[in-house]
């Protein structure tokens, strides 16, 4: 079925202040939080012990946290280097969190499979006020914006605060290796990545959604699971597609694609 799917409703230079007042700009910048978070489920409590790389951390209580919908660039480990950006990208976070109060909030799948938790971090800065953790690190490139079907409560609002750091090239976004990519751009994309394109064609299939990545647009098949999308996606939009991109179909003589799991990995631009 063919038509149109409708909404339903440098790390240089960069000072713990700064950091901070980026994030305090205002409530309509969004992250300033509540002392209730509607949207998601109160969790546990403590102080940012440490903090492990630029979307995680550890609470004085022992427990690890890995920042929900949001993801920084990897340190290295064993004899892999350094993404380009991680060490920006933890110090982004440390400046905003090391040593703070902080309440985990959950929006979905509360654990990973290495037992950390998996939330939204509401800590307290320097004046008691509070800040959205996950919504700071984008806003300031410190990671791009990854979410999951069990875990995207809050894409939209932080794919907004990634945009405003992308056109301000903040951190990671200064960094050509995480460029968003154009269709005749794939060719040693990372493995998650964000591909930009207009929509060649919309269809349905059964099960989960593919982005087809054609020369002449993206392909979008719209699977079954999705559900109701939250974004208008119609023939000549231009979207983002996030996600990673699959290059066996193109041994087969077709093209690569992207796998569609739910509706925060379209961005229409």
């Amino acid at each position: 079925m063919a038509g149109v799917f409708h909404k339903t409703g440098q790390p240089d230079g960069w000072s713990r202040r700064g950091v901070l007042l980026g994030g305090l700009s205002g409530l309509s910048g969004g992250l300033a939080a509540c002392t209730a978070e509607a949207d998601l489920a109160e969790g546990e409590a403590g102080r940012v012990a440490r903090v492990l790389d630029g979307d995680s951390l550890a609470l004085d209580t022992g427990l690890r946290v890995r920042l929900a919908e949001v993801e920084a660039p990897a340190a290295g480990y064993r004899d892999r280097a350094d993404e380009p950006g991680s060490a920006a990208a933890r110090a982004v976070l440390e400046r905003a969190g090391l040593g703070r109060e902080a309440r985990l909030w959950y929006g979905g799948l509360s654990r990973d499979r290495y037992e950390r938790a998996i939330a939204h971090v509401i800590a307290k800065d320097e004046v008691g006020a509070d800040v959205w953790l996950n919504g700071l690190v984008a806003r300031q490139g410190g990671a791009r914006v990854r979410t999951y079907p069990d875990n995207a409560k809050r894409a939209r609002r932080l794919l907004a605060f990634e945009a405003e750091a992308r056109a301000g090239k903040r951190g990671l976004w200064a960094e050509d290796h995480w460029r968003v990519r154009g269709l005749d751009d794939l060719e040693g994309a990372p493995y998650f990545s964000i591909v930009e394109g207009a929509v060649a064609g919309v269809g349905t299939r059964v099960g989960d959604g593919d982005a087809v990545l054609t020369r002449g647009g993206i392909r979008l098949d719209v699977g079954e699971r999705l559900g109701v999308a939250d974004v208008e996606v119609r023939v000549g939009v231009k979207v983002r597609v996030r996600g990673r991109i699959d290059m066996r179909p193109v041994e087969a003589g077709s093209d690569p694609l992207i796998r569609v799991t739910h509706w925060a990995q379209v961005e229409v631009v």
